[in-house]
């Protein structure tokens, strides 16, 4: 219990961002568990977060162990691991029906995790996102 009590703590401080916004609205409409809801949509909002996070990115992708720098190099990085996993699933096979779409981008945007994100999402933005990996 300690350890998910400081695990707790260093998310809170960290601040988290939009993948775990829109984690939380995927978890919460469909029950599905909240890491595969992240690896559902990661890749993306790393791309997304390129401009914002170029550098963090870097920083990232060496400590991942990854050939080269940059958001390419840690989204390579992010596959590398995840991938042997079978992790990263399509929304529409997670529960998620289509219709749903525009309230999970809603949902995201509106969770307070998300004013953490490095880049400021919109719902419409947000919901180009969840189309692509539907």
């Amino acid at each position: 219990m300690f350890g998910a009590h400081l695990a707790g703590q260093a998310l809170t401080i960290s601040g988290l961002g939009l993948v775990h916004g829109i984690g939380h609205a995927i978890t919460a409409h469909t029950g599905t568990p909240h890491g595969i809801a992240l690896a559902a949509v990661l890749e993306e909002v790393i791309a997304f977060n390129a401009p914002a996070a170029a550098e963090a990115h870097s920083q990232a992708a060496r400590a991942l162990g990854a050939e080269g720098d940059g958001t390419a190099a840690m989204i390579a990085a992010v596959r590398e691991l995840s991938g042997p996993l079978e992790i990263r699933k399509p929304l529409r096979h997670l529960g998620v029906a289509r219709e749903m779409l525009p309230e999970l981008a809603r949902a995201a945007v509106q969770d307070p995790v998300t004013r953490n994100n490095p880049r400021t999402p919109t719902e419409a933005k947000v919901l180009d996102l969840l189309t692509e990996v539907y």
